[in-house]
């Protein structure tokens, strides 16, 4: 009984601490979630807290100058090994008449390298598939940076062996201006928006306090038809547009 005493009045002056130690630390706990879901939902109380938000659109119109497309090859062989060889011969073929035809090496990038087994079923396609041969696709991007080589660069390509073309299209190779252009007309746009909701409720329209850009220049290339190798191939390269989306808080005037 003697030995317990003791154990048994530091257990309770544990306790006792433990229980202060609570009472002090509580406020902290349950205030600092408060005060943060406050901020949350006034939003600081600061001056750009209210006002008129609206988004703008600016699209600018350009001209294009650079073309981009794909020009590949696609063989069959028994084997694996010879479809692979079959395909890698032609396309070496391809490339270099692209090349010829004025393209840099730069502007000249493999997109894929495909071999995949081509299976047959049998007499009235109800057996079991066996493999039948083999097929090797290869393609390769093209940047033709003068438009007017682009129809002489697929022909040219089409001559050494190219089978397949596809994925023609137009983009400018600088869209700096057009961008700027693009930009400025988002913000007259947001203006106009802003403007009209200001009149509409009978308020004066203040000065931008918030702008963001939501979305980057972004050129929308435009895709051409391809028509038949009979004759040259004709490349329309049309327009390209370049997009630009903002959003603005006003102020509210007095």
């Amino acid at each position: 009984m003697t030995n317990l005493r003791p154990s048994l009045l530091r257990a309770i002056a544990l306790a006792t601490v433990g229980l202060v130690g609570v009472a002090l630390l509580a406020p902290g706990l349950v205030g600092t979630p408060r005060a943060q879901a406050q901020e949350l939902v006034v939003g600081g109380g600061g001056a750009g807290s209210s006002g008129i938000t609206v988004s703008g659109t600016g699209i600018v119109t350009a001209t294009p100058d650079v073309a981009t497309l794909s020009v590949g090859v696609q063989t069959q062989a028994a084997t694996a090994a010879e479809a692979q060889a079959q395909a890698s011969v032609a396309m070496t073929k391809v490339i270099a008449a692209v090349k010829a035809a004025g393209v840099a090496e730069a502007d000249i990038a493999t997109q894929w390298i495909s071999l995949q087994p081509q299976t047959d079923n049998g007499p009235g396609g109800s057996g079991p598939p066996k493999v039948s041969g083999y097929q090797a696709s290869q393609s390769a991007q093209v940047t033709v940076r003068r438009l007017s080589q682009t129809g002489a660069v697929i022909d040219a390509a089409v001559a050494a062996g190219a089978n397949q073309v596809s994925g023609v299209s137009f983009s400018l190779s600088d869209p700096t201006a057009a961008s700027a252009a693009a930009r400025s007309a988002a913000v007259a746009d947001a203006k106009v928006r802003a403007g009209q909701l200001a009149a509409a409720a009978g308020v004066t329209l203040g000065a931008p306090i918030a702008i963001s850009e939501t979305s980057a220049p972004r050129p929308l290339p435009l895709a051409a038809q391809v028509g038949g190798m009979a004759v040259a191939t004709p490349i329309q390269p049309g327009t390209t547009q370049v997009e630009v989306d903002v959003q603005v808080t006003y102020a509210i005037g007095g």
